[in-house]
């Protein structure tokens, strides 16, 4: 259903039926407890440790979709509303919330509970797309409450190895647009190379937009819409891609410049953050979302001609040179970019070698929490190669 706006407010009435956490340690009357969880703010007196929880609708959790999500201040309704009902487990269960795991994942009986919860409310929703928007929603939602003050907003990694201090900054050329469509399991992902994009080139220049989040979609197809079709291309490898030194550039696109120093014409280059096995779907997705934009039109996808593995193949190791990490993709696409005629003087294989450093130092990173850890076995001799 892409063509039609869903929200959460369509189906926000399912939400109360849904069933209520059994526990003896809850005072609430269970047919009272999914009503009254609703309410602004609610108390309940911990029997055990004799401490009142409060679980408040009021809770602002502006500021961590703004730092984790990139996006204006402005939380999705549905994400805010999946945060809140994991929320209310606290009150239900009459304890603390606890999340751990490689991916800050909740833990403990809130773990079955809100997988039972939602579960029972994926069952209501009719047809794959609003059931795509309701995952998507839940892992967002379920990772900002497991990641808020234990993970950096700009490089995901543990405040305690931040790496931000060590990523040079530099800037990419106002022309080029770099959208990363990201599937919403890598989110918050640890050693996922996206976040670098950002750290490098700045807000910018670079978007993230997670899929199945219908704001940020909505808001990335805006930007589309205002481009033009002509100058938006998504990088996939997959045979009968077009390649970089085959694509029209408008020979103009550097001397059009508006007094605020961008361009008027903007490439856009959409980068696919996912699982292999996941990154097929979203592929899927654009190019019906193209069709519906652009009347049956199709999406121009493009394929790039790396000639050694990244940096990070020996953390996740890729079957071929064309399957690699999302920063080292872009790498290579702004190395391919500089030898057009049309982009030369743009400094954009400078912007990829800056990009190649923070892979050096992100590997870095992930390989001394690998030696904490005891597991980092090959990958200390893999980095000094580089």
């Amino acid at each position: 259903m892409l063509g039609t706006s869903w929200s959460v407010r369509n189906y926000g009435w399912l939400l109360p039926a849904l069933p209520a956490v059994r526990s003896t340690r809850c005072n609430m009357p269970s047919r009272f407890r999914s009503r009254r969880l609703r309410a602004k703010a609610v108390v309940l007196q911990n029997s055990e440790e004799g401490e009142a929880a409060v679980v408040t609708q009021a809770e602002d959790f502006s500021k961590d979709w703004k730092d984790f999500g990139r996006c204006p201040p402005e939380i999705p309704p549905l994400v805010k509303r999946l945060i809140w009902e994991v929320k209310a487990l606290e009150v239900e269960l009459g304890e603390k919330l606890t999340f751990g795991g490689p991916r800050g994942c909740l833990q403990g009986r809130a773990k079955v509970a809100e997988e039972h919860r939602h579960r029972t409310f994926m069952g209501y929703l009719p047809d794959n797309e609003e059931r795509l928007q309701f995952f998507s929603a839940r892992q967002v939602a379920c990772r900002i409450l497991g990641c808020r003050g234990y993970l950096c907003k700009d490089c995901w990694l543990p405040l305690a190895d931040c790496m931000c201090a060590k990523v040079k900054k530099f800037p990419l050329w106002s022309g080029i647009q770099l959208w990363i469509y990201m599937h919403p399991k890598d989110f918050l992902r640890k050693n996922n190379s996206g976040k670098l994009l950002w750290q490098v080139f700045g807000n910018d220049s670079t978007h993230l937009c997670v899929c199945g989040i219908e704001e940020q979609e909505n808001a990335m197809w805006e930007a589309f819409r205002q481009s033009g079709q002509g100058s938006i291309w998504y990088l996939y490898p997959e045979q009968g891609n077009t390649h970089i030194n085959e694509i029209n550039l408008p020979r103009q696109i550097k001397s059009q410049m508006l007094e605020c120093g961008k361009t008027k014409t903007t490439l856009n280059f959409i980068l696919i953050d996912g699982t292999w096995t996941n990154s097929k779907m979203m592929v899927n997705r654009l190019q019906d979302r193209a069709g519906v934009t652009w009347k049956d039109q199709r999406m121009q996808s493009l394929s790039l001609t790396p000639e050694k593995h990244s940096v990070l193949h020996g953390l996740r190791p890729q079957p071929s040179l064309d399957r690699t990490c999302t920063a080292a993709a872009t790498a290579q696409l702004l190395r391919e970019l500089d030898l057009k005629d049309e982009l030369s003087g743009c400094e954009l294989g400078q912007a990829a070698a800056a990009l190649d450093e923070g892979l050096k130092e992100l590997l870095q990173a992930l390989t001394i929490r690998l030696e904490k850890s005891g597991r980092a076995g090959k990958l200390t001799q893999y980095f000094s190669n580089f």
